[in-house]
Parts: structure tokens; sequence; C-alpha cells
């Protein structure tokens, strides 16, 4: 039950009026803002095309969900929801309800303005506060969406007096609290903490190296499942192996960074 934009490219807009509101909230500007591709069934609710991001490989990256993580009658839980990409297509893939979690006001309200408008507000909830990855759970989720967020430690979340070394380590604190709140983990991590290249989180921007903290940090609460990266003629997201595991500075930095999906052994032991 999948779409398929199949490329992040400037979508062409429908003739249709749009809603203000809904158009304004998506404007404001914040650090984070013009991050994400506008979901398809957004586009005409916004009105004109101007201003709209290329986007970050959304639609790569959720046909790679559909394949590796059905979402059909599951609850999803989407950290750092943005303006909402990943939320809408988990609804249009079938899932049962979706938590997104957003710290940016005006993201949040966009999100909760938007859900309103497609008739979808019963099956999205919106909670406009930063994921704190509290290892005490309020509410448990079949998947955990955690896509690009765990590398802003001590800056949109957390401790902002961390080392660079205390952030890495917090870093996978993070990731092992989500054991307590989700089965299905997907993560992906950037190379440079708090988004600022002059702090590099992994020597020479490896991918190798981002795989290594994952597998060893998270060994003791997760398996590690599937490891995927952009492949360098489609941008399509494929298993990772000794062909693409190289860093490939043409495809440019987020393209780079690997997709992981892990399961909680907590999960696997209740089931076994």
């Amino acid at each position: 039950m999948g779409f398929d934009p199949t490329k992040n490219e400037r979508h062409a807009m429908p003739q249709t009026t749009g809603r203000p509101a809904l158009r304004a909230l998506y404007d404001t500007r914040s650090k984070h803002s013009a991050y994400q591709l506008i979901h398809p069934t957004l586009l005409p609710h916004l009105g004109e095309a101007a201003g709209l991001p290329v986007g970050k490989q959304e639609a790569q990256r959720q046909r790679w969900f559909e394949r590796a993580v059905p979402m059909a009658g599951k609850s999803v839980l989407d950290i750092g929801a943005n303006t909402g990409y990943f939320s809408f297509a988990a609804l249009q893939s079938g899932a049962r309800k979706v938590r997104s979690q957003e710290g940016n006001a005006a993201h949040a309200e966009f999100i909760a303005t938007a859900a309103d408008a497609l008739g979808a507000a019963g099956r999205l909830q919106v909670v406009p506060t930063y994921f704190e990855f509290a290892p005490e759970a309020d509410e448990r989720f079949d998947v955990a969406l955690c896509l690009n967020v765990v590398h802003h430690l001590g800056d949109d979340f957390g401790d902002g007096a961390l080392s660079i070394d205390q952030a890495r380590a917090g870093m996978l604190a993070a990731i092992d609290a989500m054991a307590a709140w989700t089965e299905t983990l997907v993560l992906q991590i950037g190379f440079n903490w708090k988004g600022d290249r002059r702090l590099p989180l992994f020597a020479g921007g490896e991918k190798a190296s981002v795989i290594d903290f994952v597998r060893a940090g998270t060994a003791g609460r997760w398996r590690l499942d599937e490891i995927v990266v952009a492949d360098a003629r489609t941008g399509e997201y494929v298993p990772v192996d000794a062909g693409n595991l190289a860093r490939d500075d043409a495809l440019g930095e987020f393209m780079n960074r690997p997709l992981f999906k892990l399961t909680a052994l907590d999960a696997i032991r209740r089931f076994a």
C-alpha cells in the first residue's frame, strides 16, 4: 500500500486553493526548516510550490522501510518528526497509530494541522517537545523511527556542556534507552556532532566507523538485523557490502549515512 514519489525533485503542485494557515506554519523559519521533503498527500493543501524543499532521500528511505519494516497495523513513534514526512508515510502504509514527537513548535503545529486537513487526526498524535530518550517509557510502540536525531545530543536535547566523548557515550545510552520504547528501531546517525563539520564524531566520515560504533555500542540491548546504504547509481537503499562500504564524497554527506534496522533483545526474549 505504498506510494512512489520516485525522485527528490520539486513537486508540481495541483491547481488548488491551498490552506493559508498550513502554509504559514510550514514557512515559519527554524534551524531545521526546509530540511524535509513534503509528503505527497499534503501537496494539495499547501498552495504554491515556491519554497518547497528538494528533501533528503525521503522517498528512497521510505521505499526501504516498506520492504524491511512493514507498518500496516503497527504503532509507530517518529522521533524528531520535523514536518512529518515519515509520520504521514507511516499512515499511508497502514499504521494503526503514529506518535509524531517534534520539539519545534511551528513544525509540531504544522503536523497537527496537516493531519486534521487529511482527516487523520484520530490516528496521529503530535507531542510538541523534544524526545528525551528516557529509559522508562510512557508508551510502547511496534516501530520507532530515530532518523538523524541522536547526533544532536547536547544541541536540540540533552546537556549542552558535554564533551564530544561524553556525547558519543550519551548517544549510545539514548539508543539503548529506546529498547524500553519499541521492538523495532530504525536508526540513522549523522557524521558530525550537532551537525557541525568542525566536530566530527567519526574519523574521516567513514561508513565503517558509524557501523562499528552502532554494532559494538548496542550489542547488549539490540540485535542488528540490517544495514543499508544509498546506491550511487539509483539513490535507492541497498544492503551494505564491500563494494559500497567506502565513503563516496560525490554522493554528499547525507547519502553516505547508513540506515540500521535493530530489534530489541528483550522483545526477542519475550516472544522466544
